[in-house]
């Protein structure tokens, strides 16, 4: 049995998930992981790396026998040559590289990642911390390769998106199509494990592959190119015992079995992809904690359980996990307390949880009523949609530069009043953060107060405003109403935005939230506890005909179109990939599939704002 990079890469956070996986064990990981791939630029970053290397030979996507063989036979044959997708296997460890270069008896071992890098920061040693995982990557293949080709000299890189750099090319990102109906079979190393019936990676085709001119924009790519190559093999030297050691037992295991000594259950069992519910089968989670799986609620539900008192890193979980205490109950909650004896703002929230969670009651604090008394009419609830890719979208933008393309408002004038909507999405093909941010103070000006769902859209605002020093944007009105709207600790501006995410952890908390306070997990316990809501005219829209405790995010209507089958927006990610497929998917110059994708992306954002009325009306009714 063969040990892939991506097997090693499992086995190294958990023996146990390795035969898992081997066995074709189902996991939770599902098309979110993909859309977050696509929405980064993943796959494109790797098509736009091979474009640097316009000399280079593809290893053709055949059987794994004939990949190998391909490669030895053009490694052989050339004294010369570029290799992608390079297939090299060394007994048991097989491995596919990204680009490999021959230059007589020397490789260039080339693992290219769309995580980012900044060659402005001056310390490097830092800032390669940050690539730890992916040089334990490169370590493997460099182990591999150095088996199978002893008497060549090795040296691995990663290829990166670098953040210093602007790009020169106004659409850069559009470039590159992603095709899903052409999937290549190579495992997406760079994905949590999924099952391998849907472990492929869709092809990435250049736009101007068959263009008489494709030579130009090809130059034109290369003289401005956004990658930077960071040698790492003083790092892969320093890893290489360790990564061996690391692969002769996950060989070791695949051959003769895995022993109770191999692995523990332990904290980091909270995120296993293989748990997926009591009712499926070959539940990977249930196999490794059996009885302890059925235990409800887990000391997992506790809000910020990493971090419990002066017990960091999971310490504390560790524990009660060896003596097989994963009861909620089985906390200690003295533990709660700092080294000093007392309760922090962490501490307090974790006490307040379990306190409540025991007596199965919701939690208002002393102090909502006088914060909600406090917000000056009309209030503003308001949403934005962003867009970070590794393949910026516009010319002078930087790798991973935040993109502001859409946000969403629901006005209140008095406390009587219905919410009245406003929206605003770009349909332009150039940079939009200018026009998103005018279009919004235009719309709610100096006058009411401005919520939020956590700091995101300060920290956005705040973004813009840097980015018009940046770009050159001269719009004196703008800036002025940025820095007055705008929180900044370091230049003691205190800003206007309210956050509902604050005012939660301070004052609010209902059972069904467990430990999150995120408006996807508030908005469902305020809604299928309190069916009142559901008759106000305002929300009606969002009652289901048959279910009324239905989460209102499940009242998002699909969209046809031939994204997918069928398309909904339910998330961040998921609005990301729908504006990647709006500017330079391949309808994006379909009217009518614009027209759907638009829709898509309004009717997600305005629930999110509608979410944020939705609570305040009930804490208005309960407290204010």
């Amino acid at each position: 049995m063969l040990l892939s990079k991506s097997d090693f890469k499992i086995a190294s956070e958990c023996c146990k998930k390795l035969i898992y996986k081997k066995s074709n064990f189902l996991t939770k990981n599902d098309e979110s992981e993909y859309a977050e791939m696509l929405a980064q630029g993943g796959h494109i970053v790797a098509k736009y790396a091979q474009i640097m290397y316009p000399e280079g030979i593809e290893i053709k996507d055949n059987s794994l026998d004939d990949s190998i063989q391909e490669t030895k036979k053009k490694i052989e044959e050339n004294e010369n040559i570029t290799l992608f997708e390079a297939t090299i296997k060394s007994g048991c460890k097989v491995i596919r590289i990204d680009i490999l270069e021959k230059k007589k008896n020397t490789f260039n071992l080339i693992e290219v990642k769309s995580k980012s890098y900044d060659t402005d920061e001056e310390d490097i040693s830092k800032a390669k911390k940050k690539l730890e995982e992916n040089i334990e990557d490169v370590t493997y293949q460099t182990l591999v390769l150095k088996e199978s080709y002893p008497g060549y000299e090795i040296n691995p890189y990663l290829l990166l998106p670098d953040k210093s750099k602007r790009s020169a090319i106004e659409g850069l990102a559009g470039y590159f199509l992603v095709n899903k109906n052409k999937e290549e079979k190579f495992e997406i190393e760079e994905l949590p494990y999924k099952s391998t019936v849907g472990f492929t990676k869709p092809l990435v085709e250049f736009k101007y592959e068959n263009d008489k001119n494709k030579k130009d924009y090809i130059k034109e790519i290369q003289a401005g190119s956004l990658l930077t190559l960071v040698p790492v093999e003083e790092e892969v030297n320093k890893n290489v015992e360790e990564i061996r050691n690391r692969t002769d037992k996950s060989i070791n295991i695949l051959k003769n079995g895995i022993k109770a000594e191999d692995y523990l259950i332990n904290k980091n069992c909270k995120d296993c992809e293989f748990n997926l519910g009591k009712e499926k089968e070959k539940n990977g989670f249930r196999e490794c904690w059996k009885e302890l799986a059925d235990i409800e609620p887990k000391i997992f539900d506790l809000y910020f359980g990493g971090a419990i008192g002066h017990y960091t890193k999971g310490w504390y979980f560790d524990e009660l996990i060896s003596t097989r205490k994963v009861s909620f109950w089985d906390i200690d909650i003295e533990r709660f307390k700092d080294s000093k004896g007392k309760l922090g703002n962490r501490g307090q929230r974790q006490l307040l949880q379990y306190n409540n969670t025991k007596s199965d009651t919701e939690y208002f604090g002393e102090g909502l009523k006088s914060e909600l008394k406090q917000l000056k009419y009309p209030l503003h609830f308001i949403d934005f949609e962003t867009y970070l890719g590794a393949i910026p979208f516009h010319k002078g933008m930087r790798p991973y530069e935040l993109v502001a393309f859409q946000w969403s408002c629901h006005t209140i004038n008095d406390a009587e009043s219905e919410p009245i909507h406003s929206e605003w999405i770009n349909l332009n093909y150039d940079f939009p953060n200018f026009r998103f941010a005018e279009a919004l103070m235009d719309k709610i000006g100096d006058s009411g107060t401005p919520l939020m769902w956590s700091n995101y859209e300060n920290t956005i605002l705040r973004n813009v405003l840097k980015q018009m020093d940046i770009f050159g944007y001269t719009n004196e009105n703008l800036k002025n109403w940025l820095t007055g709207i705008t929180k900044d600790k370091k230049e003691g501006r205190q800003g206007r935005f309210i956050d509902l995410n604050d005012l939660t952890l301070q004052y609010y908390f209902h059972p069904e939230m467990k430990g999150k306070t995120s408006i996807k997990k508030v908005l469902p316990a305020v809604w299928n506890n309190n069916p009142y809501l559901h008759s106000i005219p305002w929300f009606k829209k969002y009652k289901p005909d048959s279910l009324e405790s239905l989460n209102p995010y499940d009242t998002l209507s699909p969209i046809i179109n031939e994204l997918e089958n069928e398309e909904v927006v339910k998330d961040g990610t998921g609005a990301m990939r729908a504006y990647h497929e709006l500017m330079f998917g391949e309808q994006s110059q379909n009217v009518e599939k614009r027209e759907q994708i638009k829709k898509l992306l309004l009717q997600y954002c305005e629930l999110d704002t509608m979410a944020m009325v939705i609570i305040w009306k009930y804490w208005m009714d309960k407290v204010g």
